[in-house]
């Protein structure tokens, strides 16, 4: 298929907006709170409440994030004579994206933060995107250079080639163990993106269609982040020594009680054990 106009204009201005993330990462990464002007932009700005400081920072080395578009959405694009199709780092048009086939972006740097015990941070992916292509007037929506702003909930990318604006969001989510992996240094994150009301105006508005509505579940989106080696992950984050590792040892307990002989077994050892050395420490 054939290649979407671009610019020198345009490529200057990403260019631009990326040094502009990279020092917004940079200042994350010294303790400060991410407020990009990109997020607050827009008509839904006041539903958004300031985020807390960050307690810690740790950079985010590689990974990926999976964007499954749901079937309904998919569905509601073919009713409006939309097509999604797939972009590739020049700016080509790929092939159009099956339902239930994600959109994989590869992680070009990032950090990761704990916002009064949240997932907080922003990470930046390789530049492929989406087209929404209107079969019947050409219309086309191009939607590249997407970034998750964690601290705000939001995946933001870029609408041909000009503003970047907030295209949904996703729920908040705790650092726990299903979240956070200390041992693997790894950030696992899986939620519903609701499609923001700007996103949905300006949508409907260059594909000269009304298929887009806001707060409508537009994709899931699954994501794996791998942390910096060279940092300790709870000393970086401010956890607590024992984040984990704690939740870890509740899990085996429960595990046993939910097993009795097994419980009973090892509480006769631990008994056995004390009576054998009545000194012992601990």
């Amino acid at each position: 298929m054939s290649s979407l106009p671009s610019t020198s204009a345009a490529r200057a201005s990403s260019v631009a907006r990326r040094a502009g993330a990279a020092v917004a990462t940079a200042a994350v990464a010294l303790g400060l709170a991410i407020v990009p002007g990109v997020a607050t932009a827009g008509p839904q700005a006041a539903d958004v409440a300031p985020p807390a400081p960050p307690r810690g920072a740790i950079a985010v080395v590689e990974g990926t994030t999976q964007f499954t578009v749901t079937p309904q959405a998919l569905k509601r694009l073919q009713q409006h004579d939309l097509r999604l199709v797939r972009l590739d780092a020049k700016g080509q048009t790929r092939e159009a994206v099956p339902a239930g086939v994600p959109l994989r972006l590869d992680v070009t740097s990032g950090v990761v933060t704990n916002v009064d015990g949240r997932i907080g941070g922003r990470v930046l992916y390789e530049d492929r995107g989406l087209a929404v292509v209107n079969t019947k007037t050409r219309q086309v929506a191009r939607l590249a250079e997407f970034e998750s702003d964690l601290t705000r909930n939001a995946v933001l990318a870029t609408v041909n080639q000009s503003d970047t604006i907030a295209i949904g969001r996703a729920p908040s989510q705790r650092i726990t163990r299903e979240t956070l992996n200390v041992a693997d240094r790894q950030v696992r994150l899986t939620a519903p993106v609701r499609l923001s009301a700007r996103a949905a105006e300006r949508l409907n508005r260059t594909t000269g269609t009304d298929a887009f509505e806001r707060g409508e579940i537009l994709a899931r989106v699954t994501s794996q982040f791998n942390l910096d080696e060279e940092q300790d992950v709870r000393d970086a984050l401010g956890l607590d020594k024992d984040f984990n590792t704690v939740e870890k040892s509740q899990s085996t307990r429960q595990e046993a009680q939910e097993r009795p002989g097994r419980a009973v077994d090892e509480m006769a050892t631990e008994e056995n054990l004390r009576k054998a050395f009545p000194n012992a420490a601990g």
